[in-house]
């Protein structure tokens, strides 16, 4: 006898077993499709975006489904910035994280001036731009930082954000923080940002000439990494005696011994890979010649090569460590200082979230040439020196004086 078939069963099976197959890929795409759009945009990028692609052996899926529960349970944007946090997190890199909506504009950025790093138990001043609230506040390298905009800096290691762009902000913002020096109280002081000089010009304002038992050695700080700044310091160095007679100042730059090329503070950024080829002396020589009543000159000029020591810190970061490597890898010179920050990225990454807030992630990481990765360890100096300001007034500090002991000592300086 044959199977009466029911219409109306056979849907109901149709619509259920839809359903089923429905649940079952949900299930085994986690929280993906149910996440929140914000949630969904972060667990995309990652997937695709971020450096290892087995990011770094974590429970990716388990960890988004973790927070798609916790957002449900949030109730305040602060709450919800934490939910993200706390899944970024799970990947321990320090150039992976959210920035929350309005925090940074997109372009025009104003600084407070304020580096900071790991000092110790906890963090302190690492460097002070000139010009800014930071240094017109009185801020020194060595002060503790205690907080910034309601962040706490103890013991636990922070990520570049609070590291870094916690200064940054749209011009004429406020920052809030507290710090002390030594054992006095800790005061607050509310520092209003400003645009940043460009950086090439903050190289040509720090360059001077330091004179340590009748030798002239030069300087220059570089506060980030960009073609400007690596080219200022071309500059500086390509024909000293020209400089020299060009730049106020200088007296004495024509004649310098070595060169101090202080990168404590430095937060990174775009790094143009040219500064370690012209130290080494390999860069573009002997195109014309100039006729002047001096006579004929060759232009460019040969770089004559000098002693050069880099000045690092804990304030170091980014492509400001990865120029350590280059030092190291290249026998350039000797590293003096403390250990940088560790939070070395080969490429970050910013894509804007449909919420304002924007994702910062790691899309290349970096490697030294021995196979080992300074991510969370940073490079370790080749002198230790603790970052101090000057003994006496008018003085030099602690690392600027070992790097000139350092390079005048050649079986040292040389390797």
């Amino acid at each position: 006898m044959s199977e009466i078939r029911n219409p109306k069963s056979e849907f109901r099976n149709r619509v259920f077993a839809t359903m089923f197959a429905a649940m079952a890929a949900l299930a085994l795409r986690g929280a993906d499709a149910v996440s929140p759009p914000v949630l969904a945009e972060i667990d995309k990028i990652i997937r695709e975006g971020f450096y290892d692609a087995k990011l770094k052996g974590v429970n990716w899926s388990a960890a988004v489904a973790r927070a798609s529960a916790d957002l449900a349970k949030a109730k305040t944007p602060a709450e919800t910035n934490a939910v993200y946090d706390r899944l970024l997190a799970t990947l321990d890199d320090s150039h992976t994280f959210r920035v929350p909506p309005g925090r940074l504009p997109e372009r025009g950025w104003g600084t407070t001036g304020l580096r900071i790093g790991q000092d110790g138990e906890g963090y302190a001043v690492k460097g002070v731009l000139p010009g800014s609230a930071a240094e017109h506040a009185g801020m020194k390298v060595g002060d503790r930082v205690l907080e910034v905009d309601g962040i706490h800096y103890g013991r636990a290691r922070v990520d570049f954000r609070d590291l870094f762009l916690v200064s940054e902000g749209a011009p004429g913002t406020v920052s809030e923080v507290v710090w002390k020096r030594g054992d006095a109280a800790p005061k607050t002081d509310r520092l209003v940002r400003a645009v940043e000089a460009p950086g090439d010009a903050l190289v040509w304002k720090s360059a001077r000439v330091i004179r340590v038992g009748g030798k002239p050695w030069g300087y220059a700080h570089l506060w980030g990494m960009s073609a400007e700044t690596a080219l200022a310091v071309v500059d500086l160095l390509l024909d000293r005696k020209l400089t020299e007679r060009a730049r106020g100042g200088l007296e004495g730059w024509g004649e310098i011994d070595g060169f101090l090329l202080d990168v404590r503070g430095n937060s990174g950024g775009y790094d143009p890979n040219i500064l370690s080829t012209f130290l080494q002396g390999q860069w573009s020589a002997g195109d014309f010649y100039t006729i002047t009543r001096e006579g004929r000159r060759l232009e460019p000029p040969v770089y004559q090569r000098l002693p050069v020591a880099l000045l690092v810190n804990a304030g170091t970061a980014s492509s400001g460590e990865a120029l350590a490597l280059k030092f190291r890898a290249h026998k350039i010179g000797p590293i003096v200082g403390e250990t940088t920050a560790g939070m070395m990225s080969g490429g970050a990454a910013a894509e804007r979230l449909s919420d304002g807030s924007t994702l910062w992630y790691t899309a290349r990481a970096i490697e030294g040439l021995d196979g080992q990765s300074y991510e969370g360890r940073g490079v370790a100096p080749d002198v230790a020196v603790a970052d101090r300001p000057a003994a006496a007034e008018g003085g030099e500090d602690a690392i600027v004086e070992a790097a000139i002991r350092t390079l005048a000592t050649p079986a040292v300086s040389s390797r």
